[in-house]
């Protein structure tokens, strides 16, 4: 979200975040869709020009439906994952993590070998990652060690680009880069996502011109009690969030 607001100052965001659900990546595919169209619904209230699926588990379980559903255009992380992986990528042995719903879905690999036929794609479910970014482990030894029995085979493998396929996985980019060596590229899917909605709104001439006047507006399903500071934190700004409840019935 930090990324957003600093890469499209331009824009005003509307944030969504389904505290009360999370993770979605023990779930199964009926619920990650429904729960991805009770977001949606909600969302469209605000008569958006982009909507930004910034979860991997979303993109790879519901985004046909979303966009099907949808009057604006829907993005998900996975296409522009994929295509910087393949840009960068030299042995054409690409590595992917991800929540265990994400890479049962196959999501990853069915579009790189969509784009490539012949690539090497290895994926390992690293399902503890989140709890440990939700509770600040970024830097404990427990998480050190969970990278590497998570890691250990990837390494093996020879692989020269690593997807982190979620969008918690980027603030364990120093220990998963660790874990890896420096001869693994790491593919950001939440840096490639804002990449790839400016690039949208750009290229369809919709980018606001800059102006002091944005509302940014953040709401949860659930009580965020350190939203304030996390934000200041984070986001290097200090905002207030909304609780709502939202449902088939209500989005």
């Amino acid at each position: 979200m930090g990324q957003f607001l600093s890469s499209l100052p331009e824009e005003g965001i509307v944030y969504f975040g389904d505290t009360a659900r999370v993770p979605y990546g023990s779930k199964s595919k009926a619920t990650v869709i429904r729960f991805g169209r009770e977001t949606l619904h909600f969302l469209l209230q605000f008569n958006p020009k982009l909507i930004v699926v910034a979860c991997n588990t979303i993109s790879a379980l519901a985004l046909p439906v979303l966009r099907k559903e949808s009057k604006v255009p829907v993005i998900g992380v996975l296409e522009p994952a994929v295509t910087k992986a393949l840009k960068i990528t030299k042995n054409n042995r690409i590595g992917v993590i991800g929540t265990a719903a994400t890479i049962k879905s196959k999501a990853y690999p069915e579009l790189i070998h969509q784009h490539r036929p012949k690539v090497s794609v290895l994926v390992r479910a690293c399902p503890l990652f989140v709890p440990l970014v939700e509770e600040n482990w970024l830097k404990d030894k427990v998480t050190e060690r969970i990278a590497h029995f998570y890691l250990k085979k990837l390494e093996k493998k020879g692989i020269d680009t690593l997807i982190l396929g979620c969008t918690h996985y980027p603030l364990l980019k120093n220990v998963i880069g660790k874990e890896m060596g420096k001869k693994v590229s790491l593919v950001d899917s939440a840096k490639e996502v804002l990449s790839e909605s400016r690039r949208f709104l750009e290229e369809r001439g919709v980018l606001q011109r800059p102006t002091t006047s944005l509302r940014h507006r953040f709401f949860f399903s659930d009580e965020v009690p350190n939203f304030r500071k996390i934000s200041k934190q984070f986001l290097r700004r200090s905002f207030t969030a909304r609780v709502v409840q939202i449902n088939e019935r209500t989005s």
